[in-house]
């Protein structure tokens, strides 16, 4: 009797082990810096900036707008962006950052320094036909009867400019392709035709003809290309 009587006591203690609840651990998230949550209140609101320029236009995009699609307050964007202007030229920043960024992973998975520079088009038009690309447009555009941002836009999208055009002049020559003027000037007609396509893109919904209009560029590349050859 001894022996069930102790068993039974086991078991029973066994089972209140069991029922007890677990002790929580609980892990404190790290803090961020202030420099960091300055950083993530910035993205946030250059996000909302650009979705509201890509979805519904530069006039729509107004300060008010942004800032509760961003989740802050009018005053803490205004202190990050103190105008509209600071703001848009902030995304055309931003935008050609993260544009390059995604066109030189793009580059990065193709080998052949030829195929590499007839591929340009396509991841072009990956980048520029995109929320950033089309916000950039957006700014660029209302610019024209913005004479304040167009004087300062002016010399940031030179700089823009330059780089996308230098890059396009290394892809050639990584190619094998030589002739700096013919390039210059190739690289020129190259990012034009790519941002034409893109304002295209924008009023008209076809986007079969899109394609084509693109096909019809890159055979126009490889055609040249033959011809040099010869």
């Amino acid at each position: 009797m001894l022996s069930i009587s102790k068993k039974v006591s086991d078991r029973s203690a066994e089972g209140e082990k069991r029922l007890r609840p677990s002790r929580r651990i609980s892990v404190r998230p790290e803090r961020q810096t202030q420099e960091e949550r300055s950083e993530g209140t910035q993205q946030r609101i250059l996000n909302a900036a650009i979705e509201l320029l890509y979805n519904e236009g530069y006039v729509a995009a107004t300060t008010h707008k942004i800032a509760e699609r961003a989740g802050v307050s009018r005053g803490a964007m205004l202190h990050h962006f103190p105008s509209k202007d600071d703001l848009m030229l902030a995304v055309v920043r931003a935008a050609h950052e993260r544009d390059s960024i995604s066109l030189r992973a793009g580059l990065a998975k193709i080998s052949d320094p030829l195929e590499r520079y007839f591929a340009l088009p396509d991841l072009a038009w990956e980048v520029m036909s995109g929320p950033s690309g089309i916000a950039v447009l957006e700014i660029m555009m209302s610019s024209r009867s913005n004479s304040a941002l167009g004087a300062r836009l002016a010399p940031l999208q030179a700089e823009i400019e330059s780089e996308s055009q230098a890059r396009f002049r290394q892809l050639m020559h990584d190619a094998g392709l030589r002739g700096e003027a013919i390039n210059r000037e190739l690289a020129n007609f190259a990012v034009a035709a790519i941002r034409g396509f893109s304002i295209e893109a924008m009023f008209r919904k076809d986007t079969k003809y899109i394609a084509n209009s693109l096909k019809s560029f890159k055979t126009l590349l490889r055609q040249y290309q033959a011809r040099k050859d010869t």
